[in-house]
Order: C-alpha cells, then structure tokens, then sequence
C-alpha cells in the first residue's frame, strides 16, 4: 500500500507539473486533464487518499470545464472533505450540462446548498428529487437515496432556517497557532480546573509515527497541553509512547479529577481503554474497559459523572433506539462498572447519538445527534436530569454558531460554565478542523487572551433586570418548581428562590429577549406564560409576575367519566395522539392509536396517510410550525419501524393554526392542541 501511495505521489508531482507549462491548445488540456481524472481514480479505487484525489480532480475539472468526471467527482471529494458547501460549484456544472448524469445528481446539489446553508436552494432540490423518485419507483441502482432519507434533509433545512433566525449570543474563538496545527485536531477535553487539556490531532510534528496512514495523512496521536499563569494555553506535547502507539490513538474522555484518560482504539469492531496518571505524572499503560462496557459492537465515547461512579458512553449495540446510542453503567462497590442500560428516549432516537459530556454539576448531559431538531449532521443537545422524577427533560438543541449543517460533537464544557471547547471548521481556521474556545456572553474578554495586559476603559456595566415571581396556590405562596427558558427552548435565566414561593431571575443583557416562564407542582395544573424581558440598561428595572397555581381534576373513583368528544379525530377511524408541553414524543397510553393505523396500512397495501401535526398557541409560532412537524415526524417514524414503507406517508405541521381548543387553559384546552392527526388516501 505504502508502495502505491508513494508511486501515485510522483504521478500527482509530475501532472502539477504538466499542468503549469505552457500548452498548445485545448486538445493538450483536455488530454491532460483526462490523464489526471484516470490517476485520481485510480486513488480512489487502491487508496484511502481521498485529499489527493480531490485536488487533482478538481485541477483536472479546472483545466478542462468540458469533462464531467473531473467535475462530479471534484463535488463527491468535497462532499467528504471539510469544505463541503464548496461541492456546489462543481455539481451545477455537471447538472448544467447533462442532467441525467447520474440519477442522485439532484440529491448532490441538494447535499451541496444545504452545506453552505442556502436551505431554501437545497429543499427546492432535494423536493426535484423526491419527484424523480415518484416517477421511477423501480429503480434501484447503487445512486439511488431513500424517500426517507431526503425528507429528513428537507426537515433539516427548515431547522436550519429556524436556529438562523434565533442565534445564541456567543462567541467561539479559534485557540490560535500554538495549540491547532494545519492538519486535524479534534476531541479536546479538559480537567474540573481546567489545568490540562488532551486532545488528538493528526500533526506531523512530534507524531511517533515519521509515516503516513493509508489516507496520505499522519496517523493520530493524543497530545497534552498545560495552562499557563495569563490563561492561555501552553504548547502542547506528544502525550508519550506509554498511551500512544504508532498507529491511531484517540482521546475519548477524561474524568472529572483528570486522573482517568480514556482512548479509542480500533480493535474489535471499536473498544475504549483507560490510562491513569500516577502522583509522579506518569501515564499508564491503556487498559480495556471490562465485558460491560466493551463488546464486540463498537464503543466510541465515554464521560464519567463528577464522582466517577457512572459512565456514559456510545454504543451500537443491539437493545437501543437506532444506530449508535447513549448508555449508562454504574461503579459497584468493588469499583467495577456493572451490566450497561440504554438511556432510553428522549436522548436517544432512531438515528446516531455520540460524544456525551456529563457536566460538573452531575446532572447536565451535553451530547451529539444525527436526530431531534437538527440542522443537519450532528448537532449538539443538552439535557437535565430531575432526581425527584427520575426523567431527563427534552433534549434542547444548542443553537446556531454553535450548531452547524455539519457534525459538531465531542463539546466540553467548563467547570464554571463560562467556556466550553469542542472542534469546528471555520473560516478562520488553521488545518481541516481547528480548537475551538466558546464563551457565553457574560463572560467574554474582548481583548486578546494572549496579548501583554493594557490599561483599559473600565468596561460599562448594566444595572440588572429582575423580575420576581410568586407561586400562589389554594392555601396562599407555595413552592413549586420554576424555570425561565428561550421560546426555541436553548437558553434562559436560572432562579434564585427568596423565600417561600417567590423566586427572582436576574439578568444584564442589553437587548430585550423573549422567555417561556413554566411553573409546575404534583397536583396542580403546569403553567407555560410568555415574558418579555427588557434590555438592561444604566438603571435597574424590577417586574413582578404572580402565577396563580389550579388544582388539577381528579376523576371520581365510582363515576366513569367518559373522555371528552373533541379528542375524537374527525372524519378518521383512527384517534389523534397528543404531546406535551414543547415534546416531540407522543403519550404513551396513545400508541394504540398507532399500532392500528399501522394494522389498517398493513391490511391495505394501496392506503396512503397523512399525519398532520399541530401544536398549542405558547411561543414563537415558528418554533410551533417547527416542533409540530417534529411531532408528526415522530409518529412516521414509529410507524416506519413497524414495517410501513416511508412513501406511504406523508407529514405536515401547522404549527398552532388549527387548535381543536380553547388555548386558554391546559386540561381539555391546550393539551388537545398538541397533537397529530390521521389522515387516510386511496
């Protein structure tokens, strides 16, 4: 393999060569450029070298805009690359001049728009495609992409416009020359003091390795870099020949106290190691992680609570949701990790969830996924767990910078949670993926972290806004549990409780922001109120709201009261299934409702359905068009898994348009709002 990678070099030097001396016409570059396609190919079949392949087939599909091998193939390289809005060019030239070249075509452009975050482009592409699918629905060439998949695409697109609208306030700093390199550098993670950061990274310079992997590219190597008096970042080292080898080595995780690293290696479908750092600084040895934990399925990423007593990790293996899944082993009291449990829904779903980070506070899991409501790739998700319930809340997508039509994953937070680090491509990059310092708004230092400290104008501070709430029940001020969230549901204020029943969110930002205040307590009816939170500005301004708590009904014991006629789906056989508050996931006691809409299309091959989804009138209307397609997507996919073929179904959200209720209260009001609807055709 070395042999071939090293022949195909000298053909490559040799054609930049050719390709810079004067020609003698067009037929000269024409002939040249087909050579070079040849070579390219000839990459791609013996090679994992795919970069290489890109560069010469785009400088072949540059020196001759004539040949569409070199073209498409330019935009399926770049596709794999880090660049992949770039495909666009090279795609549309090949589409220009023969629209059937191949029959995904329209899906690549698609593909190509959607990357460079044209999603209005993308979807009219992706919607020709679904089209051209319709009309050929017995094709099955190896270029063909399922209805289902590109219906995904299309509802990424409009996640993408939705986070674009609301962006989070951050800032994301590139960690500069002294820590990133010009190739990949990745996975970084840090200790509770944030002293050390590990990460891998695919530099030549110090690689145990003078060689190169089957991809032309040096292999990984894990590398350690101390924080110094001013903050910044020291120079990172090879992290030694006892964790690395001279093969792929990766960092996967680092506990809490930064004593256990944990490492990826390749063997066995993907297994994860532990090295411990002794009192002397000295790594040992990587360990396999036990039969609990490693399998003969793939393990990829591993966090450790802040007592070191859980892990979570990834996992393919059977038993979960879908593809790659989160899983959750505890330490017994022999310090050894017991039998592993799925985490179940609403963190993991049908498509890929990687890279968990569990926080320094023990209950804050962040984590990666190719589902929810994601822009495409994987997008970055948070998620809290509440003790008293024993339930973790529904995953919040964490927003756009920070989210991407890309994969982001592998986000570490800080202790303080005023920073988080994680890898990104971005326009000021170094390499193909850079570190990434992301800073939350209160937090941020507009001056250079690694310039020499200068007298500044003292920064203005605002005076705070606080708003005071008060939790009135049928006996006067009662607790409850508060929160203050974002109308898409990322960000928000945390509360500060002043006494019984009253509790005060405080905040210094200096533009006016829309929040959801939800209030609930056993027994008594949730409330979801919109706030309008003003700027702050150079005097304090205090507002007040009193929420005033309903008991829930509770149905006589001998009475049999029968549920009201309005949550009957009109015009259908089969019953709506209904949501709560801000979730995509339906109610469990109505999967009946599922099971026969999915016997009725089973007994009726020709049926066609409709699932229209619908939400209640709280928030922005947006965020309720998006969430109400979630909830019709969600329904599909149930019905997927039981065999139905996607193109039997077709989904729709209204958003908050058609209530069937009142929106006024919760019982019989909004709660009949959320809900997705049965639509049959023949």
């Amino acid at each position: 393999m070395q042999f071939k990678t090293q022949v195909i070099r000298y053909l490559f030097a040799l054609f930049l060569v050719m390709a810079v001396l004067p020609t003698f016409g067009q037929d000269s570059n024409e002939e040249v450029a087909q050579q070079m396609v040849e070579i390219a190919d000839e990459v791609m079949r013996e090679t994992k070298a795919y970069g290489d392949a890109k560069d010469t087939y785009i400088m072949a599909a540059q020196m001759d805009p004539n040949n569409l091998r070199a073209s498409f193939m330019s935009g399926v390289t770049l596709l794999e690359s880090v660049t992949k809005g770039a495909a666009e060019e090279y795609f549309m030239k090949v589409y220009e001049k023969d629209p059937e070249y191949s029959f995904d075509l329209l899906y690549k452009v698609a593909q190509s728009l959607h990357y460079g975050y044209k999603f209005d482009e993308a979807t009219r592409y992706y919607d020709r495609y679904l089209e051209k699918l319709t009309a050929n629905p017995d094709y099955l060439g190896n270029d063909m992409v399922e209805a289902m998949i590109v219906r995904r695409k299309i509802f990424e697109c409009e996640q993408g416009k939705i986070l674009m609208e609301f962006p989070e306030d951050v800032e994301i700093v590139n960690l500069g020359a002294d820590i990133n390199s010009k190739f990949y550098d990745y996975a970084p993670v840090v200790d509770a003091d944030e002293n050390i950061m590990i990460f891998t990274s695919r530099r030549k310079e110090q690689n145990l390795n003078e060689d190169v992997s089957d991809d032309n590219l040096p292999f990984e190597d894990i590398f350690i870099s101390k924080k110094l008096d001013n903050g910044s970042w020291d120079y990172p080292d090879n992290i030694g020949n006892v964790v690395n080898t001279m093969y792929h080595d990766s960092n996967v995780g680092l506990s809490k106290d930064g004593k256990e690293l944990y490492i990826y290696k390749d063997e066995n479908n993907g297994d994860i190691y532990v090295s411990n750092i002794d009192e002397n600084g000295e790594w040992s040895y990587p360990e396999p992680l036990d039969k609990h934990i490693n399998t003969e399925f793939s393990e990829t990423s591993v966090t450790l609570s802040p007592d070191n007593n859980t892990m979570f990790f990834s996992s393919d293996r059977p038993g979960g949701e879908g593809g790659i899944d989160i899983w959750v082993s505890h330490r017994n009291a022999k310090g050894a990790w017991q039998k592993a449990s799925n985490i179940g829904a609403p963190i993991n779903t049908p498509f890929d969830e990687d890279g968990p980070f569990i926080g320094f506070d023990g209950k804050t899991l962040y984590f990666s996924s190719r589902g929810g409501n994601g822009m495409g790739g994987y997008d970055i998700y948070r998620v809290e767990y509440d003790s008293s319930s024993q339930v973790w809340s529904t995953p919040t997508n964490m927003g756009y910078p920070i989210n991407t039509p890309d994969d982001d994953i592998y986000f570490t937070p800080s202790k303080d949670g005023k920073r988080a680090y994680y890898a990104s491509v971005k326009e000021d990059g170094l390499g193909y993926t850079d570190l990434y310092m992301l800073k939350v708004p209160e937090e941020m230092k507009r001056d250079d972290p690694n310039a020499v400290p200068v007298v500044a104008p003292a920064p203005v501070v605002l005076a705070p806004v606080i708003l005071t709430v008060t939790i009135k029940g049928s006996d006067g001020v009662m607790d409850a549990v508060i929160r203050l969230s974002g109308v898409l549901g990322t960000g928000g204020l945390g509360a500060n409780k002043t006494s019984m029943g009253v509790y005060e969110f405080s905040s210094t930002n200096g533009s006016a922001q829309e929040y959801l205040l939800h209030v609930t307590q056993a027994g008594y009816e949730s409330q979801s109120i919109s706030v309008s939170y003003p700027a702050a500005g150079n005097e304090a301004i205090n507002l007040s709201q009193t929420v005033v708590m309903v008991k829930a009904k509770e149905t006589a014991p001998v009475i049999d009261i029968p549920k009201p006629l309005i949550r009957k789906s009109s015009g259908d056989k089969v019953r709506n299934v209904y949501f709560d508050f801000g979730s995509s996931y339906y109610h469990k006691e109505d999967s009946p409702s599922i099971e026969k809409a999915i016997g009725l299309m089973k007994q009726n091959p020709s049926l066609m359905l409709q699932l229209y989804g619908h939400s209640d009138f709280v928030g922005v209307e947006k965020y309720n068009k998006s969430l109400s397609i979630n909830r019709a997507d969600k329904v599909k996919s149930t019905m997927i898994k039981s065999g139905i073929d996607a193109g039997r179904i077709s989904i729709k959200g209204f958003g908050s348009d058609k209530p069937l209720a009142t929106n006024d209260q919760e019982k019989e009001g909004r709660e009949l709002n959320r809900r997705v609807e049965f639509r049959f055709v023949k």
